[in-house]
């Protein structure tokens, strides 16, 4: 049925208005951004590498990947993407860590626990949360603490930052005296650790072995870096780290995010990516797994 003059126009202005909400609502959050860089064009702006291993995979099921050396064809020695390029790297004669974020939460909470809980605060309250390290066992006990309302925000960095100033400067600045001071405030900072779900002894190991590869000046930035804007910071971190031990100490040290044939980058990976590359500037690459063969696990 043919429309009236007077319908047509309402019809026609309905149509625009619906056409301008649909424009509004792509501007404010568009479902293809076409600006974003893609991964490959990201890390060729940073300047990162990416280093091929070659493998042949084991697949028993969709997303769940092991591989094998290409030369192997023993399947019950297949191991993660991780695994391997460790592996290949402990046989080239360098020392590996699985390393995530985990490690550096460790070494934040325990060298900045002064800083964080600091009592002169006059915006740090009580705050309770479920024990980290019975987390899916059942209900843990409860923890107590004092956290700054605003921690972990770009706000608490720019508030205490003659506070952050001063304790960065009271760290030690020789390998010995930091490792004490390490060791000296873990207990100390056990709740903060709790907190920020580094509780466990291996994260406290890999923590301290975090300043040994890297050394205080290096470390101090890295906190600087965290406490900049710790819940925008402290995801993304590279699945390994790799060194060389020679007499004269660690030296060749370098950061590896390892990724299988399909794997893309994630949000948080590509944002740790763009801030090392802009501030922290620790070594890093990417190990790529690439699947030359594969062969399904009965």
């Amino acid at each position: 049925m043919e429309l009236s003059h007077q319908h047509r126009a309402e019809y026609e202005a309905i149509e625009r208005a619906v056409i301008r909400d649909i424009r509004g609502q792509h501007d404010e959050k568009p479902k293809y951004d076409f600006t974003r860089q893609s991964d490959s064009d990201m890390l060729a702006a940073c300047g990162v590498v990416t280093e091929e291993y070659p493998a042949c995979y084991v697949t028993s099921t969709i997303g769940h990947v092991q591989v094998i050396p290409m030369d192997s064809d023993d399947l019950e020695s297949a191991v993660d993407v991780e695994e391997f390029v460790s592996q290949r790297l402990r046989q080239a004669g360098r020392k590996v860590m699985l390393c995530e974020s985990r490690p550096f939460q460790a070494v934040f909470a325990t060298l900045m626990w002064l800083w964080v809980q600091d009592p002169r605060d006059s915006r740090n309250r009580p705050a309770g949360f479920g024990r980290r390290d019975r987390a899916g066992v059942g209900q843990g006990d409860l923890i107590w603490t004092m956290l700054p309302e605003d921690f972990g925000s770009p706000v608490h960095a720019t508030r205490r930052a003659d506070a952050l100033e001063e304790h960065l400067a009271s760290l030690p600045c020789t390998m010995e005296e930091m490792l004490w001071v390490f060791d000296y405030w873990t207990s100390y900072a056990e709740e903060l650790r709790q907190y920020l779900w580094a509780y466990s002894p291996t994260d406290v190991e890999r923590g301290r072995r975090i300043i040994q590869i890297l050394g205080p000046e290096q470390v101090k930035r890295v906190l600087r870096f965290l406490a900049d804007d710790y819940w925008g910071r402290y995801l993304g971190w590279p699945d390994l780290v790799s060194w060389s031990e020679t007499e004269f100490g660690v030296t060749d040290v370098e950061f590896i995010e390892v990724k299988s044939s399909s794997d893309k980058l994630s949000e948080d990976q590509r944002d740790w990516i763009l801030k090392n590359s802009e501030i922290l500037q620790l070594p890093f690459k990417i190990a790529k797994v690439h699947r030359v063969q594969r062969i399904l696990r009965p």
